[in-house]
């Protein structure tokens, strides 16, 4: 266990969401679906992304799932009529209990098409038998979201079916 982690949940600065069924990560797109983290322009925090992890559920065909950016600093990062997901704190049971500042959408509309940053895994169909397991990164403290900005699931080729998952750190900025 990490100790700064740790440290950070027994604070109540810990967060976690996740999609709720299966749904379609969409292939990179600014009409996005699957799950977006989103730093308010005004929150005046960080959010430092611990871990983000996909599980694949239905697989039609060769494609890669990664994660997506912004390529600039956005006032609004999505347009109205999202669908929220439900965000835990790592310290205190419930849904929704003390969200911290940040927004979860399982499905958005961002106000600019998206860069991608990092890949996660590939999903492979061989005889009808689908590879993708659970793909998962540990960013241990090396990609911090600012306010403005967002990190997202996508899909590269083709849309996915999956559930992801993000947890995150929030922090006043150094």
């Amino acid at each position: 266990m990490d100790s700064t982690y740790l440290d950070e949940a027994r604070k109540g600065n810990v967060y976690h969401s996740h999609n709720v069924t299966a749904g379609i990560i969409t292939d990179i797109s600014a009409t996005l679906t699957g799950l977006v983290l989103v730093n308010p322009f005004t929150s005046g925090k960080e959010l430092i992304v611990a871990n983000m992890s996909v599980v694949g559920t239905t697989l039609g065909a060769t494609r890669e799932v990664g994660i997506v950016v912004p390529t600039e600093v956005q006032e609004t990062v999505v347009t109205a009529g999202a669908t929220a997901a439900v965000i835990h704190n790592g310290k205190l049971a419930g849904s929704n209990v003390n969200r911290g500042v940040a927004r979860v959408y399982s499905i958005a509309t961002l106000t600019s098409t998206p860069l991608w940053f990092r890949p996660l895994g590939s999903a492979r169909v061989t005889n009808a038998v689908e590879g993708l397991g659970a793909m998962s990164t540990d960013f241990d403290g090396t990609v911090i979201v600012p306010p403005g900005f967002y990190i997202a699931f996508s899909a590269e080729t083709a849309d996915v079916v999956a559930i992801c998952s993000i947890t995150w750190v929030e922090s006043d900025p150094v």
